[in-house]
């Protein structure tokens, strides 16, 4: 039997994120595979497992998509596996490849996040639409009445500030420090808007109080993969550094928001960082680099708490003066994250090819010197289920 950090990702690739309406959703999906399995230095063929949908929208792929692409591949595929933790799934599905890959159910498994074209149900630009798909997805006690995601975060947000004086300059500051970071990736959806500050935060429109403009995430289009194998298999290619997943764990407690034991502390995300800590051996202060779910400057806050890098309450001053910037404490989600860099469908995978490019060092203008450990912060739905993983270089 192997172990987890016998297998590293070998590849990673992101299309342009923005706007791809005229693009289709398989198209964009196999442009991601190719560019991972490229820049891995692996040929399409050798592709033997499959994390996640696949390029759906093509009929009988959308049901077996492993079906459909070792159809299109040629070869059976060997191994297939989905996981669901909601916008976290494609980077939560780094703990299905690494079973394989360690356990010889596959050589080469890919994992890929795509969305493109016309935008239906969740996706959808009407907001009926989209509020209904919500409300089957989430059970029928809120959505189904009309609230949004954004009203469950400004609803955590809210408490946050009534309990820990949490205030609007400090979540601020979270989204200054990742547009800072987008400005410095070339595919980053809002990097060409410039540097925002503090100031541009508070006094962008109110969306759903307390959470302005500038405290949310865009929905927008966009695709990425990554390529998993054997790290001694990455290391004989010798175009990157091995980057393995030491620790992992996950958490899942509720559905609806109002089943929530609290709206501050969230004993499943606890549950996902300790066991993703206690698997790799390494505690939170050898921690270089950190990626966060941040569908609204909120939840990096309480992510740094529920993970355990500072107390419950002390996220606000966590993030003050700049805790996560380039240069901060624990510089996180440094390409800019789903507020700036991008939040197109699973989302996580950007988040979790970033923390690949800073352990390999790619990371240009972003980089964080001698970036050896990172965490990654996964969460679906509004704080109802966690995904939190450890990489290194190996």
């Amino acid at each position: 039997m192997g172990k987890l950090s016998d297998a590293a990702v070998a590849g990673v690739y992101q299309t342009k994120q923005g706007d791809l309406s005229d693009r289709t959703q398989p198209s964009v999906w196999w442009e991601s595979v190719r560019g991972a399995s490229a820049d891995a230095g692996l040929d399409l063929g050798a592709i033997d497992g499959l994390i996640g949908d696949g390029p759906s929208g093509v009929g009988l792929r959308d049901g077996m998509p492993a079906a459909g692409v070792a159809e299109l591949l040629g070869h059976p595929i060997r191994f297939y596996a989905n996981s669901n933790v909601g916008a976290a799934s494609t980077a939560a599905g780094l703990n299905l490849a690494a079973y394989a890959v360690s356990h010889g159910l596959a050589e080469v498994v890919v994992i890929g996040n795509a969305v493109a074209g016309r935008g239906e149900g969740y996706a959808s630009a009407s907001r009926d639409d989209a509020v209904a798909a919500m409300a089957k997805l989430s059970g029928p006690y809120e959505y189904v009445y009309g609230t949004t995601r954004i009203a469950d975060y400004a609803t955590l947000a809210m408490r946050h500030f009534h309990e820990y004086g949490t205030t609007s300059e400090q979540l601020a500051e979270v989204a200054v420090a990742e547009r800072h970071g987008a400005t410095l990736h070339p595919l980053s959806v809002h990097g060409h808007r410039g540097d925002i500050t503090v100031e541009d935060v508070t006094s962008s429109r109110m969306i759903s109080d307390p959470l302005h403009l500038l405290d949310c995430c865009s929905v927008n289009q966009g695709g990425g993969a990554i390529v998993v194998t054997r790290a001694d298999s990455v290391r004989s290619i010798g175009r990157h550094a091995p980057v393995a997943l030491l620790g992992y764990g996950e958490g899942h407690s509720h559905i609806d928001p109002n089943a929530a034991e609290s709206l501050t502390e969230f004993p499943a995300a606890k549950v996902a960082s300790d066991t993703a800590f206690g698997m790799a051996g390494v505690s939170r202060d050898e921690i270089n680099v950190a990626g966060i779910s941040d569908h609204f400057t909120i939840g990096v806050v309480t992510g740094l708490e529920d993970a355990g890098f500072c107390k419950k309450g002390e996220g606000g001053a966590f993030v003050e003066k700049g805790g996560t910037s380039l240069t901060g404490r624990l510089p996180t989600n440094t390409s800019g994250g789903f507020l700036s860099f991008s939040h197109a469908g699973s989302c996580g995978i950007f988040t979790l090819i970033e923390l690949v490019d800073q352990l390999r060092g790619d990371a240009g203008g972003r980089q964080v010197a001698d970036a050896s450990l990172a965490f990654l912060g996964g969460v679906g739905g509004a704080d109802q289920a966690f995904c939190t993983a450890i990489l290194g270089r190996v």
